[in-house]
């Protein structure tokens, strides 16, 4: 038999538990938008959708803090949605762990091409030594952005 205050122990289980897939859901969908402000070519919508992101992610981080735990085993009903809930979370984490990833190589490819068009500027930059042996200058450049 479950006592009040493991009752009571696993009712807020279940409750963080729910506030969490409602977190994760709400950093499923930021992270869809960022997707597509990446493929945009968006920069300033991606970077102002970063604050909100942060706010999930710290809301995600306080729900878990605190909870108390019980020796007692919960009750059939508890057992059930507990299981249901973490097996739902499971998915949602696997859905925004894969949406980050693709998130993380979009960015990373993108920057590697913007140093690639980037590198013939700077390729006359570097210091080194000229035929007589003298340490030569590097030429200043100016990369005009359209800003």
């Amino acid at each position: 038999m479950i006592s009040e205050s493991g009752n009571g122990v696993y009712t807020d289980i279940v409750q963080r538990l729910k506030k969490e897939k409602e977190l994760v859901g709400r950093l499923t969908e930021l992270l869809q938008e960022e997707i597509t402000f990446i493929s945009n070519l968006d920069a300033e919508a991606l970077e102002n959708s970063l604050p909100e992101k942060m706010q999930v992610l710290y809301a995600i981080k306080e729900n878990r803090q605190g909870s108390e735990m019980t020796e007692e085993d919960p009750v059939k009903q508890f057992a059930a949605q507990i299981r249901g809930l973490q097996q739902e979370l499971i998915v949602l984490w696997k859905k925004a762990s894969g949406l980050n990833e693709l998130s993380k190589s979009m960015v990373t490819g993108r920057l590697t091409e913007i140093e690639r068009q980037l590198e013939p500027f700077f390729t006359g930059t570097k210091s080194g030594y000229n035929r007589d042996g003298k340490r030569s200058r590097g030429f200043s450049r100016t990369v005009n952005t359209g800003v």
